[in-house]
């Protein structure tokens, strides 16, 4: 018999299938299902199809080296542009987009507005929607402590946090908003231009920055006629 494996790459989940063939006939055998590894359609997903395809095998008594064929799907990554610097897994260009997935996202939703540096919040101005980002030298006692001060004059709409502490911010924030984290090269992010950020509810993709074509829209224009009520991991997008 000729064993082969289906694997289907999305965004949040590796899925596989493994069939059988014989003759024309092909019986399904078992099927299984990992966290994705990485940025979609990149090679970090390997250790994610790996992981599938082993449990997958397992649930019939068989190592992966019976299969004599595995397929694929296109997957292809989550980018708006073609021009890319690497920020961790997050690329930041000026006009592109490109998927980011760390493992403790907070809030849900999409945030819209001008970068702000954390150690220049004061210099924020009233009336102007701000995602602000913050590097590892500042606690979230302190993130947090700071921005439920300024709130009271600023319209801060999101955070983007270097250090791996989104939930800890959130859970002292008096209002919430979509965070960011484990962005390691956050100093590479530019200072005062528009940007929006995307964070997903668990078991879910991002829904609304994948749909925006950067070269026929006005993105703050199209950002801002879809986010009416649509609410739902991990995007930053720079203009």
């Amino acid at each position: 018999m000729t064993y082969i494996a289906g694997v289907d790459i999305g965004n949040s989940t590796t899925e596989v299938c493994i069939g059988e063939v014989g003759g024309a006939q092909v019986h399904f055998l078992s099927s299984a299902s990992c966290k994705t590894t990485g940025t979609k359609g990149t090679i970090a997903n390997v250790h994610g199809i790996r992981a599938a395809l082993k449990e997958a095998m397992g649930k019939i008594g068989m190592e992966t080296e019976a299969l004599s064929l595995i397929r694929l799907n296109e997957a292809a990554p989550v980018i708006g542009d073609t021009a890319m610097e690497t920020l961790t897994e997050t690329i930041i260009t000026d006009s592109s987009m490109i998927g980011h997935n760390p493992s403790t996202p907070a809030g849900a939703g999409q945030a819209v507005g001008k970068t702000l540096d954390f150690e220049r919040i004061r210099e924020g101005v009233p009336g102007t929607p701000y995602i602000v980002f913050a590097k590892a030298a500042a606690s979230y006692e302190e993130i947090a402590e700071v921005i439920n001060r300024e709130r009271k004059r600023l319209t801060i709409t999101g955070v983007i946090l270097q250090a791996d502490e989104a939930v800890l911010v959130e859970n002292r924030l008096e209002e919430k908003v979509p965070i960011i984290d484990e962005v390691a090269g956050i100093q590479k992010l530019p200072d005062d231009v528009l940007a929006a950020i995307e964070v997903a509810l668990p078991g879910q993709t991002i829904r609304m920055l994948m749909v925006i074509n950067l070269n026929n829209i006005n993105i703050l224009q199209e950002i801002m006629r879809i986010m009416s009520g649509l609410f739902c991991r991990n995007v930053i997008k720079s203009l």
